[in-house]
């Protein structure tokens, strides 16, 4: 966090009104370091599909500018346990801010409300800016396990295109040979659903609810909209996407694994590049990945540079952090039990499960 500004205009931390909405979002759209998450949208989203309880907070001036913004949930594990997150199930979110001195303030003020509603912890998931208040009593612990993908796109796609390599081109080529063709329409919603929750059963992951993305759908009609692949009549990949500023994003993808042999995934993942340059986005954001991975090196295939995640913790009543990664994960039983269930049955217990998983 660096300071741009003196503290002294700042006369308030509240918790966003209604009468503030049109004021936050505005925010969000000009500063230089906000992302997609932080729009005010996702308040409804996740409180009409988990029935979570927000805590949207704002520092604004005399003037009644906003200068900084923090947005917090209330969630609960599957053990009773009370957590505050800064978006639950995105890959980043966190504070918002080129103040120092509002960022201490959004951050103590946070801190407050973690300790009059007895949590766990606070955690804050940055984007590429992680908060450090050394000499301070905000004392945090942070987690690099993550980074998000992000691929330049000022080039355009033929440049791209070229800077592949003769493999990855050869398999997007043998991919529309085998007869996939590319369409992007909002009404796939159902065919996404349906492939990703036999993705995320093969993974051994809960799903979220439909209407989760009937939500996003309902609250950024604009800025959404699913591409698919379709073999004949068949969607066998879909990749839900969302557009944010110069940023085209793919928070939820998934492909049949049947049709892998056919490289569903390289056509998908080369028309989302293409459309996303076709409509003049600066950059596509490849979602969150653990370092060295497999879709890690997917990924990178594409040219994409990896940008620091940082997932950052004050402690309340917690002794340590969450160790919830690939290689070290304390429901591991689980997962290897919920691959196994029925796929009707992780659809129906899945919803249920995940408003309870604030670690994902």
């Amino acid at each position: 966090m660096t300071t741009t500004t003196t503290i002294d205009k700042v006369t308030n931390v509240q918790e966003l009104s209604h009468a503030h909405y049109g004021k936050w979002d505005e925010f969000v759209e000009k500063h230089s370091k906000s992302n997609m998450y932080q729009l005010v949208g996702w308040k409804e989203v996740l409180e009409k599909t988990f029935g979570f309880h927000s805590n949207y907070l704002m520092a604004t001036n005399n003037e009644d500018e906003i200068v900084g913004i923090f947005p917090i949930f209330f969630m609960t594990d599957i053990l009773g346990r009370k957590y505050l997150i800064s978006n639950p199930f995105s890959n980043f979110s966190g504070l918002c801010t080129n103040n120092s001195d509002v960022a201490y303030k959004l951050l103590e003020r946070a801190f407050e409300i973690a300790k009059t509603h007895d949590v766990q912890y606070l955690e804050i998931r940055q984007l590429e800016n992680g908060i450090d208040f050394n000499g301070t009593d905000l004392k945090f612990h942070t987690k690099n396990s993550f980074v998000t993908l992000m691929l330049p796109l000022d080039n355009g796609s033929e440049y791209i295109w070229k800077a592949l390599s003769s493999r990855n081109r050869g398999k997007i080529r043998k991919a529309e040979k085998n007869g996939l063709v590319c369409d992007l329409n909002i009404a796939y919603l159902d065919d996404f659903y349906d492939i990703w929750t036999r993705n995320l059963r093969r993974l051994g992951t809960p799903i979220y609810p439909h209407d989760f993305f009937e939500n996003i759908i309902r609250e950024f009609p604009e800025r959404v909209n699913i591409l698919v692949l379709k073999k004949e009549t068949k969607v066998v990949a879909a990749m839900f996407l969302f557009k944010f500023k110069h940023y085209m994003s793919e928070p939820w993808v998934a492909s049949l694994t049947e049709y892998n042999k056919m490289y569903v995934n390289n056509l998908l993942y080369w028309k989302s590049i293409e459309y996303a340059c076709n409509k003049n986005f600066k950059t596509f954001d490849f979602g969150r990945s653990t370092v060295d991975s497999g879709t890690f090196n997917f990924k990178t295939q594409w040219g994409a540079t990896a940008i620091q995640l940082y997932y950052q913790y004050l402690l309340y009543k917690a002794d340590s952090v969450p160790q919830v990664d690939a290689h070290n994960n304390k429901y591991q039983a689980m997962i290897d039990i919920w691959k196994k269930l029925p796929l009707s049955l992780t659809k129906f217990l899945g919803p249920r499960i995940v408003r309870k998983l604030p670690e994902l």
